[in-house]
C-alpha cells in the first residue's frame, strides 16, 4: 500500500514540476531577450581558474545563463548549478530546457537543483532520506506530542487557539535557527552564557524539538540544509571538517554556478561555499542581486569567507574576484532616473531641488470603493491590450488574498489573467480565504467519517456525513430529526436507527406526544420520507458495520470499506473529468497524511488516528492538488506573447518574478493596485519569543515598527525599479467594500510620489477583442466572461488535462486498497463571499445555559415553496439552507448575537440543534455567576433585614463559595488536561470571587441589590416576535450630583486567561447592555440611569489584599434612545432574516477560530471556491 501510495504521489509531484516549468519558461523568456538586447553581458574567463567571481548588482541579469552555456561547450567539463529558489521556478533552468530536456543534461552528468532539493537528494543517496513536513504538518506533530511550550504557564493557556499560537511561535524561532544553521548544543551555549531562564528553556526545548524529529524520521526544509551541514561538518563552531563526504558529494562535478544567492538562508550560503571550496571544483561563480547598487548582499559574503576557510583547511589557497555588470548608457541613464524617482519611497521625502519627476508616465488614482477601483483599472488594462497591441501588464496588490481577489475580477471581465507562483495562489479561494486539505469536496466527509467513529456521541460528524452529497439527507427531515434528538437527550444515530425500524413513524409519534399536543409535519418533509428513508437505511447499515470493525482493523482499510461500499470506487480508479481527477488527487493526499498519523500515533485505529487528524487539521494543511488550479490565462484569445496581465502580492518573493520583457514592440505596464494603508504596511508580525542574536547574522528579523516600515519602503522601491515600464499606475479605494464605512488613506509609503487630479480614461465600449468588450466600460457592473472565451478555456483544460488523466488512471487503478471518495459536503447557497462578522459581546452564561434552547424554537423549518420543486429530483445534492425560513417563539441576546456573528453558526446550534462544546472558560464562567448570584441573594436579604454585619457578609461569602463550587465539581469534569491544570484553573476562580466580594463592600453609592438573575419577557412590535432574557442584577444607586437614587443594570463577565480588558470600550460596544436597557424600560415603565459591564477576574498577578482600584464608571454606558434605536434595529434585522432564511456564513478569524462547528458541519471555505457558483446566485439574485 504504501508503495502505491508514493506511486501516486509521484504522478502528483511531476505534474506539479511539469506546471510549474512551464510557468518559469515564460517568466524567463522576458528576462533574457531584456538583457541580450540592451546589455553589454560581461565577459568571464574562458579558462579554468582557481577565483571565485561573484557579481552583485542591483540590475537583473541573466549572467549566470550565459555562465552555465559556455561550460557547457567545454569538453570534459560537468557543471552543478545551485540557485537559492527551488529548480522549477528557476529561470536559468527554465531557459536551459529550451536547448535540451533536462534529463539529457543530467545524462551528461550536469545537475541543476535548487539547494533545498539537492541537500534532500544528498540525505537519499546517502542512506539518511527522511519524510520532510511543511509547516502544518510539522504544528500537528508539536500538538500532538505536547511539547512543553517555555515562557507560557501551561495551566493558564487553556484555549485550544491559545496553545496553537504557542506552536506557532516556537516554530518561527526553531525556523530561524535552522536558517542560520545553529544546531541544539550551540543554541544552549549561548542560553547558559546569557544567564537567563527563558533562553534556557528555549534551547531545551530546540534540542527536544530536533529529537522528537529524528524519532519520527521527519525533517523540515530547512533542515534539510541542517542535516547535510552536520555530515559536511560545517557546523558553527566544528574545528574539525569531514572531508570525505564533502569531497564525494563534488566528486562529480568539476564546476559550481551558484544564482539568486540573495534568496539562499545563511546555512544554505555557507554549505554553497563549503562546496565551492572542494579541490575537485575547477571553477565556482555566485550571482546575486542587492536593492542599490554600492550595497553588499549578506549571503554573498558568508559564502565567500566559507570558502576561503574551506580551502585553507583542504591546504589550497582560493581566491575571490568581483566583476561588474556593464550596460548600455541610455538603458543606464534611464535606468539611473526612475532609480532616483523611487528613491523618494525610501527617503520619505522629495529630493533635495523638489520632487523628482517620473522618467515615465505616472498616474495617481484615487476610487470611491474597492469594486470601483477593480472595474476601472480592468477597463484601463483593456484599452491597453486593445489599442498598443502586444502588452505585458503587472498588477502589484499587498496580500495574497488581495492578488486572488483582483485576480478573479479582472477575469469577470474577459481579461487574459495569470497568477504567478502556484503557492500562494493555491491557498486561497474565490473570496480570499485559504482552502485546507480537510476542507476540500472530497476529504471532508471521510474525515467526518473517521471522526464519527472515533466520538459516537458527537452528532456534528454524523451530520456532516448525512448532508454531503453522496447522501445528501433532505434538509427539512433531518431538522425534524435532529430537533427529536435534542429533545430526547440522545445523539443523533440512536433516533436514525429508530427512524428507520419504525418506518418514519418514531417521528410522528414523538411530534404528537411533544408537549400534549398535536402536531403536524409540514408536507415537505412528509414529502421527502420515502427518499428520506432509503438514505436513512443505508447510512445507518454502513456506519453499523464499521463501528463493529473500527477496533479491529486499520484506519485507512475503514476508509477503503466504505468507498466500495458507497458506489464511488469506479469513479475515483477511472475519472472521466479533471474535477473527478482532482478530487481523487486530493484524497490522495489526505491518505498519505492519514499514514503519516498511524505513524505518529504508534497505532492504525481510527480510536488513537482521529485525535492527531483534529490537531492536523486546525493546522490549515492545504493539499498540493489545488496548486494545479492556479488561475494562469483565463482567455486564451491572447496567447502569453501577446498580452497578458500578471497579478502579485507585494512580497519579496513575489517580486523575484516582475522582471520584464524588453522587445521593441511590446509595452510594460505596472500597477499597483490597492495601495491602502491599512492593508500596506498593514500591522507587522514579529518573533514573540527572545532571539539569540549572537547567533544570529544581519539582517535580523524584524522586530520593530520602524523596521518594518523601511522593509515596505524597499519592497515598493524594489517594484517601481526591477522592470523596464512604459508606464505606471498608483491606485487605491477610499471604502475597502460598500457594506464598510471605514474611510481608507493611501498608503503612506507611496505619499512622497502620490499626486492629485489624474482620472483614469473611461472607454466608449467599442471593443473588437473577444471577451472584452464589457470589461472596457464602467457603467456595466461585473458580469459572466464571453461565451467564447469560456469555451476556449473549457477546451484547453480539457486538451491539457488528457494526458494527466490516462497517466493517473493507470496508477489509481493500482490504488485499491487505498481509495478515497469525492463527494461534496457543502451547500451551494451557504455562502456569502467575503463578509465580514458583526462584533457582539460574548454572552457566557447564555451561552453555557443548555437549558434555553429548549423552550426558544418553534417550528424547526419551513421551506419556501420555489425550493419544493428540486427537492425530489433525481440527483442527490444538499438543499440549500438559505432557503429554509425559520419562525422562532421568541427571541434573545444570545440568540441575536450569535445570528449577528454568523447566520450559519445560528442555524447550525439552533434550527439544526447540533450540540457544541462546553469548554474550560464556558465552565469557569458558569461557576462565578452561580457564585456572585448567590452572593447577591444573601446580601440582598441581608440589607432587607437592617444593617449588614460582618458575620452576615462572612456568611454570604460562604454561600458563594459553596454556589461556586457546587457547579466546579459538576461541570469541570474531563475538562482539564492535568490534576494540576485543575487546582490551578479552582485557586483561580475563587481568587476572583473573592475580589469580586471585596469590591462590592467598597462600592459607596450602592443602595440596594433590587434583582438577582431576574427573568423577563416582553413583546417588540417593530419585530413582531417576543424578546426573552435574564438581567445578572439590578442595583439601586445614588447618584452623587443630586443626591437622588436610580436603577443601574449590571452585567458580569468572567475573565479566565486574565488579559487586560478595555472595559469601557466593551460597554459601549455592547449590544447587551444596550437591549437590557431597553427591556428595563419597557418592563418597568421608566429608563435606568444605565448600565455597567463587571468584570471578574483578571486581577490574578496583584496581592489579594491589595485588590485593583479602578475608576467607579469603567464599563458604564447612560442609558439613551440611541441604544435603544440601536437594540429594536438588531432584533428587527435578526427577526427578518430568519424569516427570509438568511443564514448564510460570515466567516472571519475570530469567530471560526472559536466556532464549534468549524471542525465538522460548517465548511464555508469550499462553498464558494468556484467562481461559476458564485456568478450562477449573483444572476439568480438579480
Amino acid at each position: 500500500m504504501a508503495r502505491q501510495l508514493r506511486s501516486l504521489r509521484h504522478v502528483v509531484l511531476l505534474r506539479q514540476a511539469w506546471a510549474s516549468s512551464a510557468h518559469t519558461r515564460r517568466l524567463f523568456s522576458s528576462a533574457f531577450s531584456f538583457n541580450a538586447s540592451n546589455s553589454e553581458v560581461s565577459s568571464l574567463s574562458a579558462h579554468p581558474s582557481v577565483e571565485h567571481q561573484s557579481l552583485v548588482t542591483s540590475i537583473p541579469n541573466v549572467e549566470a545563463l550565459q555562465r552555465v552555456r559556455w561550460i557547457l561547450q567545454q569538453p570534459q567539463r560537468r557543471v552543478l548549478l545551485l540557485t537559492g529558489s527551488s529548480s522549477s521556478e528557476s529561470p536559468v533552468r527554465s531557459a536551459m530546457e529550451r536547448d535540451a530536456p533536462a534529463f539529457e543534461l543530467e545524462r551528461r552528468g550536469h545537475g541543476i537543483f535548487g539547494v533545498r532539493e539537492f541537500c534532500q537528494l544528498l540525505l537519499r543517496e546517502s542512506g539518511r532520506e527522511s519524510r520532510v513536513f511543511g509547516h502544518a504538518q510539522l504544528s500537528a506533530l508539536l500538538l500532538h506530542s505536547d511539547l512543553e511550550l517555555p515562557g507560557v504557564n501551561r495551566l493558564a493557556a487553556t484555549s485550544t487557539l491559545q496553545r496553537r499560537k504557542g506552536v506557532q511561535d516556537l516554530l518561527q524561532l526553531f525556523r530561524l535557527l535552522e536558517r542560520e544553521g545553529v544546531t541544539p548544543k550551540q543554541y544552549a551555549a549561548a542560553a547558559d552564557k546569557a544567564g537567563e531562564q527563558v533562553p534556557q528553556e528555549l534551547a531545551e526545548t530546540y534540542r527536544n524539538y530536533r529529537e522528537l524529529l529524528l524519532q519520527h524520521n521527519v525533517t523540515s526544509w530547512d533542515g534539510l540544509v541542517l542535516d547535510v551541514l552536520a555530515l559536511c561538518g560545517v557546523q558553527k563552531g566544528d574545528t574539525t571538517m569531514q572531508d570525505s563526504f564533502s569531497q564525494a558529494v563534488l566528486k562529480e562535478y568539476t564546476d559550481v554556478v551558484v544564482d539568486d544567492v540573495q534568496r539562499l538562508t545563511p546555512a544554505m550560503a555557507t554549505l554553497v561555499g563549503h562546496l565551492c571550496g572542494q579541490p575537485s571544483v575547477q571553477s565556482s561563480a555566485s550571482f546575486s542581486r542587492v536593492l542599490v547598487d554600492g550595497n553588499e548582499c549578506p549571503q554573498t559574503q558568508i559564502l565567500e569567507q566559507q570558502l576561503k576557510n574551506t580551502a585553507v583547511d583542504a591546504g589550497r589557497e582560493r581566491g575571490v574576484t568581483r566583476i561588474s555588470l556593464k550596460i548600455g548608457d541610455e538603458l543606464g541613464d534611464k535606468r539611473a532616473k526612475m532609480q532616483a524617482f523611487a528613491k523618494q519611497v525610501l527617503t520619505q521625502s522629495p529630493g533635495e531641488s523638489g520632487a523628482v519627476p517620473s522618467p515615465i508616465p505616472f498616474k495617481c488614482w484615487r476610487f470611491n470603493t474597492s469594486e470601483t477601483e477593480e472595474r476601472r483599472v480592468g477597463a484601463f488594462l483593456a484599452q491597453k491590450l486593445q489599442r498598443e497591441g502586444a502588452t505585458q501588464a503587472t498588477v502589484v496588490c499587498p496580500l495574497y488574498a488581495d492578488a486572488r481577489r483582483i485576480a478573479l475580477a479582472f477575469q469577470k471581465q474577459g481579461l487574459p489573467v495569470r497568477i504567478n507562483g502556484d503557492q500562494f495562489a493555491a491557498a486561497t479561494n474565490s473570496t480570499g480565504v485559504p482552502i485546507h486539505l480537510f476542507d476540500e469536496p472530497g476529504v471532508n466527509a471521510v474525515y467526518s467519517l473517521l471522526c464519527a467513529l472515533c466520538f459516537p456521541s458527537d452528532s456534528r460528524h454524523l451530520y456532516n456525513v448525512l448532508r454531503s452529497e453522496y447522501f445528501a439527507f433532505p434538509a427539512e427531515l433531518l431538522s425534524w430529526l435532529m430537533e427529536k434528538e435534542h429533545r430526547s437527550h440522545v445523539d443523533l444515530f440512536p433516533v436514525l436507527e429508530a427512524f428507520v425500524d419504525s418506518r418514519g413513524q418514531s417521528l410522528w409519534t414523538s411530534l404528537n406526544q411533544r408537549e400534549g399536543e398535536e402536531q403536524e409535519i409540514p408536507h415537505l418533509a412528509s414529502s421527502q420520507l420515502e427518499s428520506g428513508l432509503e438514505i436513512a437505511e443505508s447510512f445507518v447499515a454502513i456506519i453499523k458495520r464499521l463501528r463493529s470493525e473500527c477496533h479491529q482493523v486499520p484506519a485507512a482499510e475503514i476508509v477503503q470499506s466504505f468507498l466500495e461500499e458507497s458506489g464511488q470506487l469506479e469513479t475515483l480508479l477511472s475519472p472521466s473529468s479533471p474535477e473527478q481527477e482532482r478530487k481523487a488527487l486530493v484524497l490522495a493526499d489526505f491518505l498519505r497524511e492519514l499514514e503519516t498519523a498511524q505513524k505518529v500515533v504508534g497505532s492504525d485505529q481510527v480510536t488513537f488516528v482521529a485525535p492527531y487528524l483534529q490537531q492536523l487539521r486546525e493546522t490549515n494543511l492545504t493539499s498540493s492538488a489545488s496548486w494545479e488550479t492556479t488561475l494562469e490565462v483565463t482567455n486564451t484569445n491572447s496567447t502569453a506573447k501577446d498580452s497578458s496581465i500578471r497579478v502579485l502580492p507585494l512580497t519579496a518573493r513575489a517580486l523575484e518574478s516582475i522582471v520584464t520583457d524588453g522587445e521593441k514592440d511590446c509595452s510594460y505596464v505596472l500597477v499597483l493596485m490597492s495601495m491602502r494603508d491599512s492593508k500596506f504596511p498593514g500591522r507587522m508580525k514579529r518573533l514573540t519569543l527572545p532571539l539569540p542574536y549572537e547567533l544570529l547574522t544581519e539582517p535580523y528579523p524584524v522586530q520593530t515598527r520602524a523596521e518594518h516600515l523601511a522593509q515596505c519602503e524597499q519592497l515598493a522601491y524594489e517594484a517601481l525599479t526591477l522592470g523596464d515600464y512604459s508606464e505606471v499606475v498608483l491606485s487605491f479605494a477610499e471604502l475597502a467594500a460598500l457594506s464598510s464605512s471605514k474611510g481608507e488613506i493611501l498608503s503612506r509609503i507611496f505619499q512622497p510620489i502620490w499626486h492629485e487630479g489624474d482620472r483614469p480614461a473611461v472607454n466608449n465600449g467599442n471593443s473588437t477583442r473577444t471577451g472584452s468588450s464589457k470589461a472596457t466600460s464602467p457603467k456595466i457592473s461585473p458580469s459572466k466572461p464571453s461565451q467564447t472565451a469560456v469555451e476556449t478555456n473549457a477546451a484547453s483544460v480539457n486538451e491539457s488535462s488528457h494526458f494527466w488523466l490516462s497517466e493517473v488512471v493507470g496508477v489509481l487503478r493500482q490504488f485499491v486498497n487505498r481509495v478515497f471518495l469525492p463527494f461534496l459536503h457543502h451547500d451551494k447557497g451557504l455562502l456569502a463571499p467575503g463578509a465580514s462578522s458583526r462584533a457582539g459581546a460574548v454572552d457566557e452564561k447564555a451561552t453555557s445555559s443548555a437549558g434555553e434552547t429548549n423552550a426558544e424554537h418553534g417550528k424547526p423549518l419551513a421551506r419556501t415553496e420555489e425550493s419544493t420543486a428540486s427537492s425530489e429530483g433525481t440527483c442527490r445534492s444538499p438543499a440549500p439552507a438559505s432557503s429554509l425560513s425559520y419562525e422562532p417563539r421568541h427571541l434573545s441576546y444570545s440568540q441575536i448575537s450569535e445570528y449577528l456573528r454568523c447566520p450559519h453558526r445560528y442555524y447550525l446550534s439552533r434550527v439544526m440543534k447540533l450540540d457544541g462544546d462546553v469548554s474550560t472558560a464556558m465552565m469557569f464562567g458558569r461557576a462565578l455567576h452561580e457564585g456572585i448570584a448567590a452572593f447577591a441573594n444573601s446580601l440582598a436579604a441581608a440589607q432587607l433585614q437592617g444593617e449588614v454585619t460582618e458575620e452576615l457578609k462572612t456568611l454570604a461569602a460562604v454561600e458563594a463559595e459553596e454556589a461556586f463550587m457546587r457547579v466546579w465539581v459538576g461541570d469541570g469534569y474531563g475538562l482539564f488536561t492535568s490534576k494540576e491544570q485543575a487546582e490551578f484553573l479552582l485557586d483561580r476562580g475563587m481568587t476572583a470571587l473573592g475580589e469580586f466580594i471585596q469590591t462590592q463592600y467598597g462600592d459607596l453609592t450602592l443602595e440596594e441589590i433590587v434583582h438577582v438573575e431576574k427573568g423577563f419577557s416582553f413583546h417588540v412590535p417593530e419585530a413582531k416576535m417576543e424578546l426573552r432574557g435574564v438581567w445578572d442584577r439590578i442595583d439601586r444607586v445614588s447618584r452623587t450630583s443630586d443626591g437622588s437614587s436610580s436603577f443601574v443594570i449590571k452585567e458580569f463577565k468572567s475573565n479566565m486567561g486574565g488579559a487586560s480588558r478595555n472595559m469601557r470600550k466593551l460597554a459601549d460596544e455592547s449590544l447587551q447592555l444596550k437591549m437590557y436597557m431597553y427591556a428595563f424600560h419597557q418592563i418597568f415603565g421608566e429608563a435606568p440611569h444605565g448600565a455597567k459591564l463587571q468584570q471578574i477576574g483578571g486581577n490574578y498577578n496583584t496581592s489579594k489584599t491589595k485588590p485593583r482600584r479602578t475608576a467607579g464608571d469603567e464599563g458604564f454606558v447612560h442609558y439613551s434612545e440611541k441604544a435603544v434605536q440601536e437594540a429594536k434595529d438588531a432584533i428587527v434585522e435578526v427577526a427578518e432574516g430568519l424569516r427570509r432564511g438568511d443564514f448564510e456564513p460570515k466567516p472571519s478569524f475570530g469567530e471560526c477560530a472559536f466556532c464549534p462547528y468549524a471542525a465538522s458541519a460548517c465548511h464555508f471555505a469550499t462553498d464558494d471556491a468556484s467562481f461559476e457558483r458564485q456568478t450562477a446566485r449573483r444572476a439568480a439574485r438579480g
